[in-house]
């Protein structure tokens, strides 16, 4: 079987909390007993190594940027093995960032301990405890993995990197040489590549550092980018309460949003396909109301609760292309949701696919009066009609079908009823629901594993494996049916008009530090010229 290797770029600080739930998602998931079928191919995101010692490790196939002091208790080596042993790495020469002294949480020193007590058992005050995604990150990193940028300081107000230009410079600077060098190195060790995944926070300077990356990509390599821009679910200057912090946080509202969309502006030229995604509604000038899902009960201010959510999202949409018995790549994909030069698609997710214990997929699709999905794209309502979108669902075991023949009573008159599998169900369910479109359909059986430490933001009312409970127990979710999918059609330039609108309002003239980076006036407006060119692709009906 070919390995159909994909390498993951991160880049930015929820980026990489959102990464750290997608890792920890995979890793927590492997089976060392030989008893538990996977459905996935682990070598697609994952390689085998071997240290200097002859130990052999498994890593992810990742590199990551962030910015100096963001670690906190992980090493800039990855962690893989103890600093003392790192001096004779054979692999890299990795720059050593000193940082300040910090103690490890209970759940990393339990990790370290490989204590007697099971983790799951155990209760770990993550809401209180995680400042940054190294505090509850699972998985030991290659030596090459992590990338620090060291000109800026993570949570330095006076000098922060929030400006897409700068990411742009620092690509240019020897930090971009050795990125790309390390983007080489993990090529060169694959067999038969898919592509890459390029995941950036698209609202600082990480967005102008991915989006070099992105071209260089494009330039050297003809493989699929698949890139995921992200908006975090909040950011501290939302609610001012005075009017200094209210002009302060509307001017980083307006340089957070000229970055969002020149990102966007540039992925629509190099990047395969594009899908932002944000926990919040709005998304564009402000993240806005979070997004709602029943049975989950989240705190959009933290870090930690919405990334778990865009990590599962994640996770759920690329079992496409490394399910094991499917032959879909990511260039299938790509290929698929981008025709008409539509690149850039949007996302949504459902989670936990939940009804009642006893009951059965059957009626819960026949009664359901509300989307199975939400969006999880900013400002996006994903339309019903003229539509293409690939769709994974996990997780809904077949006994959960129909009722049996002898109790199925009204059940026998619903069309849905002559269906015999999950996916046939979901495609009568789809047909019904979309005027000309196409869906395209991935069902795995896999259900969403929810180990320690993704968090505990489940409803009591669900039983551990994320259906209602019937009657009231004790029970924590330890897994649950999860739908996700990537949709495209007409209603993206209602996106995209909504962002051209609101970032034309910004003066130029206002944005002084875009001006310092080296951004002409004359080039800022060409970008959002294009952006609105793009939106056009979106605009002509086109048949199915």
């Amino acid at each position: 079987m070919s390995t159909r290797e994909i390498l993951t770029l991160q880049f930015g600080h929820y980026s990489n909390y959102v990464g750290a739930h997608f890792w920890n998602i995979h890793e927590l998931s492997f089976d060392y007993t030989g008893t538990v079928k996977s459905e996935v191919n682990h070598d697609i995101l994952y390689r085998e190594g071997q240290t200097a010692q002859g130990q052999v490790t498994y890593t992810p196939r990742l590199l990551l940027a962030d910015l100096i002091g963001s670690l906190k208790t992980l090493p800039a080596s990855g962690g893989l093995l103890d600093e003392s042993e790192n001096v004779n790495l054979q692999w890299d020469t990795v720059e050593r960032i000193a940082e300040p002294e910090h103690t490890k949480n209970e759940y990393l020193t339990d990790l370290d301990a490989e204590t007697q007590e099971p983790i799951e058992e155990k209760q770990y005050n993550f809401e209180e405890e995680v400042k940054t995604w190294t505090d509850f990150l699972y998985p030991r990193l290659h030596s090459r993995t992590v990338n620090i940028v060291n000109k800026y300081h993570h949570g330095n107000e006076n000098e922060s990197f929030d400006i897409s230009n700068a990411g742009r410079r620092l690509w240019k600077s020897d930090y971009g040489d050795t990125f790309s060098d390390n983007i080489r190195k993990y090529v060169e060790e694959c067999d038969s590549m898919q592509g890459f995944h390029v995941n950036f926070d698209c609202t600082d300077g990480f967005s102008g550092l991915a989006m070099g990356c992105i071209e260089h990509l494009a330039d050297e390599y003809t493989k699929p980018i698949l890139s995921y821009p992200i908006i975090a679910s909040h950011f501290p200057d939302n609610n001012p309460t005075t009017q200094e912090e209210r002009d302060k946080s509307n001017l980083k509202d307006s340089t957070r949003l000229v970055n969002i969309a020149l990102a966007l502006e540039q992925l629509s030229d190099h990047a395969t396909m594009f899908v932002p995604i944000c926990t919040g509604e709005k998304g564009w000038r402000k993240p806005g109301n979070s997004r709602t899902f029943q049975y989950l009960d989240y705190n959009p201010e933290l870090f930690y609760h919405s990334s778990a959510i865009l990590a599962a999202a994640a996770d759920t949409l690329s079992q496409k292309y490394r399910h094991k018995n499917n032959i879909f790549t990511m260039s299938d994909v790509c290929a698929d949701m981008t025709g008409y030069g539509r690149k850039m698609a949007v996302a949504s997710l459902g989670m936990p696919v939940a009804f009642n214990e006893s009951g059965y997929l059957i009626d819960h699709l026949n009664n359901i009066t509300k989307p199975i999905y939400s969006p999880i794209t900013p400002s996006c309502k994903i339309g019903t009609d003229k539509i293409f979108q690939l769709i994974t669902v996990r997780g809904i075991p077949e006994s959960y079908l129909k009722a049996p023949l002898k109790e199925a009573k009204e059940q026998m008159n619903l069309p849905a009823y002559r269906c015999n599998t999950v996916q046939e169900m979901f495609e009568l369910y789809f047909q019904a629901n979309n005027f000309l479109s196409a869906t395209n359909l991935t069902i795995c059986t896999n259900p969403l594993e929810l180990k320690t430490p993704f968090p505990r933001i489940f409803s009591d009312a669900l039983n551990k494996y994320g259906f209602v409970k019937d009657y009231d127990r004790q029970e924590r979710v330890e897994s649950c049916a999860v739908i996700a999918g990537y949709h495209n059609g007409q209603f993206v330039a209602d996106m995209l008009e909504k962002l051209h609108r609101e970032v034309s309002r910004i003066k130029f003239s206002k944005l002084h530090k875009f001006g310092e980076e080296g951004l002409e006036a004359a080039e800022y407006k060409e970008s959002l010229d294009r952006l609105l060119e793009f939106k056009d692709n979106y605009e002509d009906d086109f048949e199915l």
